[in-house]
């Protein structure tokens, strides 16, 4: 049996049969945990890792809704996503959103760019500016899009668990 796979059952039987304070914060701490890994594959799944055609993808339509709400914003980015270097002339488009309002807008577009890859060059001194946050989320999300685009971008590059 795995190691978390075993950590979840123990920790699932303490709060069942002995509510213990360590049992329940482990809980939250890897309940946490998988949110943010649901979240991560959502993205993934958005982002077409499903495998399917990025040529359906109307990178047009799609910059025009980055001027939309939230939830408009971030469907774009998902589906300019699945263009990767294709979408190479969104990248001035999507480099404003690294400093939007919405959490989840900005590691979307960090993703995004990601995706683009090397094409996405000249984002990273955005990118490197939002690592100057607690927030693990947009630290993961920054750290993958900085060694997609640029892996000498995250050379003697630390980044401490910080934790929620």
């Amino acid at each position: 049996m795995g190691r978390r796979r075993y950590a979840f059952r123990v920790a699932g039987f303490g709060i069942a049969f002995f509510p213990t304070k360590p049992s329940v914060e482990y809980m939250h701490q890897l309940m946490t945990t998988l949110g943010s890994l649901a979240l991560a594959g959502l993205v993934l799944l958005a982002s077409g890792c499903g495998g399917e055609k990025a040529a359906n993808v109307d990178l047009n339509a799609q910059l025009t809704a980055l001027s939309g709400d939230s939830d408009a914003k971030i469907n774009a980015l998902a589906e300019i996503s699945k263009l990767g270097a294709a979408a190479a002339s969104a990248v001035p488009k999507i480099t404003p959103l690294l400093k939007d309002e919405d959490d989840v807008v900005r590691r979307t577009a960090a993703f995004t760019l990601g995706a683009i890859g090397p094409a996405a060059k000249s984002a990273v001194p955005d990118l490197k500016e939002m690592l100057k946050t607690t927030d693990r989320d947009q630290l993961t999300a920054v750290g993958n899009a900085l060694q997609a685009i640029d892996p000498k971008a995250v050379d003697g590059l630390k980044i401490q668990n910080v934790s929620n």
